[in-house]
């Protein structure tokens, strides 16, 4: 196997015990700041039903997550890249890496979103799953070594902006001096 990573919702749930112990910390925190006010006991103790009802939301969530046996699993072997997200299938694939053309980061302005786009030989279309802790430089590390034709991004960290068309096309009327030359420079 090139690269693995898999997060268990029992992760997930052990992320959600720290967040619901560090509750009490923070009601700590705003009243040693906010103790001063002249409002403070009736604004205390509307934090403390605020956090206790956080808490109990988060204790929910983090049973379900206890009990459920889902996952979210990556890897690259030599003939096959496999993702597997349980809530969006349309980060579930299983292609063969030799068969994939590149990879882009995608940054759309008008939708302030960021993509990974996984581009077939064939012009299929597949995304990537940003959301979970990988390393991305390990992932298209393996990737390399499995089809060294790949087109990767130049750094793993950086997404380029994408203009819709239609925006694209408004703004290169609207200001058309300033698209050439913005247009120049970025291509720089």
């Amino acid at each position: 196997m090139l690269f693995h990573y898999m997060r268990t919702r029992k992760r997930q749930a052990l992320s959600l015990a720290i967040n619901i112990l560090l509750l009490p910390v923070l009601l700590y925190v705003f009243s040693l700041i906010a103790k001063d006010q002249s409002n403070f006991e009736e604004i205390y103790v509307i934090a403390k039903q605020l956090m206790f009802a956080i808490g109990i939301v988060l204790a929910g969530v983090m049973l379900w997550f206890l009990m459920s046996k889902q996952k979210f699993e990556l890897y690259v072997t030599e003939n096959e890249f496999y993702s597997m997200h349980p809530t969006f299938k349309e980060w579930c694939f299983a292609v063969n890496p030799k068969d994939i053309k590149s990879i882009k980061h995608r940054y759309s302005v008008s939708s302030e979103m960021t993509n990974i786009d996984m581009i077939m030989n064939n012009g299929d279309k597949f995304q990537i799953c940003k959301n979970y802790g990988y390393s991305r430089k390990n992932l298209y590390e393996a990737l390399k070594k499995a089809n060294p034709l790949i087109e990767l991004p130049e750094n793993v960290n950086i997404f380029k902006s994408e203009l819709s068309p239609e925006m694209d096309e408004l703004i290169t009327r609207r200001f058309p001096v300033m698209t050439k030359f913005f247009k120049w420079l970025f291509r720089k």
